[in-house]
């Protein structure tokens, strides 16, 4: 057991003999460096994977989003995001001449409130982000899904944390109109850097496409930019350790929902109590368990559990702070005051602790026990003063 514990390890790659002999093609000149046959396997098999019919490979989340809103083309209309999430979700909307307008979150799970959207959507809407925050699906996709439609908007599933998750057996990404995903170094699979799109619309696929690759027309053999494009593209060494990783997904989501049960069962006592519940999907939800988050007591002061247990060599950090309608960026283009108390209280109150594919059950226990210690302590702390 090592004396540090990291969120998450950027990932091992189980298949590393057929991940060199591959890559080792692509050095030899016997395979394309980009736009080759392993991104087209890549998106058919993570399609495939998730249930749609398209996907589309782009060099991050952010560019998937951007192309996303590009193609949607939501310049001067509003999308509706959640402020528990990556700056990319608001940053990706600015960039491609939308509107930002906040929805809050329902504190039993950090995720979209159905409600807080039902107050917000209007004619000027386009889109709406839902982000199935920690690996959590959001329970109320479908819901917001059927509500997006009545007001003739796009939702739009931010599947970072989710890849393997899923909503009454439904996978994450499945559900959306459109869904989006990242790769990158600290998820459940990676490519290093690395993102998709999915999306059962052939129309809205071949734009995607398009606007993903400079604007090349991929119906075409010649060189035909029918769309504003940018180069969003992904190399093949990075598709490689994307198959590769998507042959182990469920594994390693099932690794991870065996380090949560640990941990569930070390937070017990203290969940009755009140004092620091573990921020735990509904029955019929699969988690991913990219985070493990913990809500804390309002009394309690998570910077001292933070730095007791970096002390004992354990590190545990605040998912999102501040949330994003806080963000500089935001807050000099918006009055975002008031736009999400439960956001705000709900991202102000937690603690994440380390789980990821390198972590073995032993280490979840002492990581488990040494992080309820902590924050015992910084209860009994509270009532002295």
């Amino acid at each position: 057991m090592t004396g540090a514990y990291p969120i998450a390890t950027g990932g091992t790659f189980p298949d590393k003999e057929w991940v060199l002999a591959e890559i080792e093609e692509i050095l030899d000149g016997e395979a394309r460096l980009t736009m080759g046959d392993h991104c087209a396997a890549f998106e058919r098999e993570f399609a495939d994977y998730v249930g749609r019919d398209h996907g589309i490979v782009t060099n991050s989340c952010t560019s998937a989003l951007e192309t996303v809103f590009r193609t949607l083309d939501v310049s001067g209309e509003e999308v509706i995001v959640p402020p528990q999430t990556f700056a990319a979700n608001a940053s990706s909307v600015l960039s491609t001449g939308g509107e930002l307008r906040f929805a809050d979150i329902e504190p039993s799970d950090h995720n979209l409130s159905l409600e807080s959207v039902r107050e917000r959507i209007g004619d000027e809407t386009a889109a709406v982000v839902v982000v199935h925050f920690a690996g959590n699906v959001c329970e109320r996709t479908p819901e917001l899904r059927a509500l997006c439609e009545e007001h003739d908007a796009v939702l739009i599933e931010d599947c970072s944390h989710a890849h393997g998750a899923a909503l009454d057996g439904r996978p994450a990404g499945s559900m959306g109109h459109v869904a989006c995903f990242s790769f990158y170094a600290t998820k459940v699979m990676t490519t290093g850097e690395g993102g998709m799109i999915l999306t059962d619309d052939e129309e809205f696929a071949r734009e995607v496409a398009a606007v993903r690759n400079r604007g090349l027309d991929p119906a075409t053999d010649d060189s035909r930019f029918e769309f504003l494009g940018s180069n969003y593209r992904l190399s093949e060494l990075a598709a490689v350790l994307g198959r590769s990783q998507l042959e182990h997904v469920d594994a390693f989501v099932d690794h991870r929902n065996e380090i949560a049960r640990v941990y569930d069962d070390v937070f017990s006592e203290l969940a009755d109590r009140g004092v620091a519940r573990p921020v735990s999907p509904p029955p019929n939800v699969r988690s991913s368990y990219w985070r493990y988050p913990v809500a804390l007591d309002d009394g309690l002061d998570r910077t001292r559990i933070r730095d007791r247990l970096r002390e004992e060599g354990i590190t545990v950090d605040f998912a999102y702070d501040p949330p994003l309608h806080r963000q500089p960026f935001v807050t000099e283009r918006y009055d975002t005051d008031g736009v999400a108390p439960n956001a705000e209280s709900a991202m102000s109150r937690h603690v994440c602790l380390p789980i990821h594919r390198d972590l073995t059950v032993e280490d979840a226990k002492y990581v488990g026990e040494r992080a309820a210690s902590a924050i015992r302590k910084a209860g009994s702390a509270t009532v002295d003063r």
